[in-house]
């Protein structure tokens, strides 16, 4: 057979072409097949404020039974409709079944049989709404020369969540992505994401917050001049003298923290309950949390009078840093705890000198009257 067999009488063979389709499309019509489907579920009727515990089915997979070569193509808008009309809080039994098929109006199905899921046992709870607090999960740290400065900022501060009360009663706090601020030397600005709750029945909004973590340089600078005081709620028996009544301090920090301390800083507070009349001498022992902790030395006994004398050739303005030496001390078992109105994030790492003079002498009161007889 050659080409030109083929060109001739184009006309009929199209037509026989045309005529053989159209016969094969109204024998298979008229044949019925089966196929097994996937169709999507839509729950009507629900009671209000009714949430369930679990997801409930999204899809089912049905058998279906009708005429026509290209059933499969025809019942793809075809959808399982289920009433959840009656339904209450507690355990609930849900059926699936052909009468819930809902196909188009063109489509001629003799058949339907629901497979997988048929049922399913499902708790439902009252839904509530809550505004639940978001907590940053950061790791890492900043290059050691630099340091975080105050809380991480965080907006919105809260997401409201919204789910089935079982559920949403065990959400203390949402927790974002991690975020990373290894080796950072400035200031962190991002939008990050919430880690999802672990019901996809619990509905989280917004999912994204703005971060916000101030990074500065870590400082650290010498503050003296900074007197020492007693502390306005301890009772004393009589009046203490600092020797020398001035020390220094060192303090660390993030830059804009320890600028503000040194220059508010003034007076390092001497807090104790067992003052008593006579020299003391306090000797730093460490740095305890936040607080400047001393050992309390009590002046010899053999010292008698003439410690009293050593005591105030001590006290003189040329002896102000040779003065404990001139005296003898008895180590006790007595702390005394000092405190520097400091901000949080501010550390002390040293105080200078790390002995200190404390003369609590009794308070005498005289009347001095004039030469009159009469009171001044």
């Amino acid at each position: 057979m050659v080409w030109r067999d083929w060109t001739q009488n184009p006309g009929a063979k199209l037509l026989s072409f045309v005529v053989a389709v159209g016969v094969w499309l109204s024998v298979t019509n008229r044949i019925e097949f089966e196929k097994t489907l996937e169709f999507p579920v839509e729950y009507v009727n629900g009671a209000p404020g009714l949430t369930s515990i679990d997801p409930l089915p999204e899809t089912v997979q049905v058998r279906v039974r009708g005429k026509g070569k290209f059933l499969r193509y025809t019942l793809r808008s075809g959808i399982c409709r289920v009433d959840l009309s009656g339904y209450q809080i507690g355990r609930n039994l849900i059926l699936f079944s052909g009468e819930d098929m809902v196909f188009p109006d063109d489509v001629d199905v003799s058949r339907v049989e629901v497979l997988e899921p048929r049922r399913a046992a499902v708790d439902f709870d009252e839904t509530v709404i809550r505004d639940i607090a978001i907590s940053p999960t950061v790791v890492g740290n900043p290059d050691p020369r630099y340091i975080q400065v105050g809380k991480t900022f965080l907006s919105p501060a809260k997401a409201r969540v919204k789910g089935p009360r079982r559920l949403v009663d065990e959400i203390g706090l949402l927790a974002t992505a991690e975020i990373d601020i290894g080796q950072k030397r400035s200031t962190v600005r991002k939008r990050v994401g919430l880690r999802s709750p672990d019901s996809r029945t619990v509905e989280v909004t917004p999912m994204t917050v703005e971060v916000g973590i101030t990074i500065e340089p870590l400082v650290n600078e010498q503050i003296s001049g900074v007197a020492l005081a007693t502390s306005s709620g301890v009772e004393m028996p009589g009046l203490a003298t600092f020797r020398p009544a001035q020390v220094t301090v060192q303090i660390e920090g993030a830059r804009s923290i320890v600028e503000v301390a040194a220059k508010e800083m003034s007076s390092l507070l001497v807090v104790s309950d067992a003052w008593e009349l006579g020299t003391w001498q306090l000797r730093f022992r460490e740095f305890r949390d936040r607080d400047i902790v001393f050992g309390v030395e009590r002046l010899s006994s053999n010292e008698g009078a003439a410690s009293g004398r050593a005591a105030t050739r001590a006290a003189s303005p040329d002896s102000a840093t040779t003065g404990p030496e001139l005296l003898r001390f008895e180590p006790t078992e007595l702390e005394v705890v000092a405190r520097l109105p400091l901000p949080r994030d501010v550390n002390v790492l040293s105080i200078s000198p790390d002995r200190v003079l404390v003369d609590v002498k009794e308070v005498v009161e005289e009347l001095v009257r004039a030469p009159d007889g009469q009171a001044p």
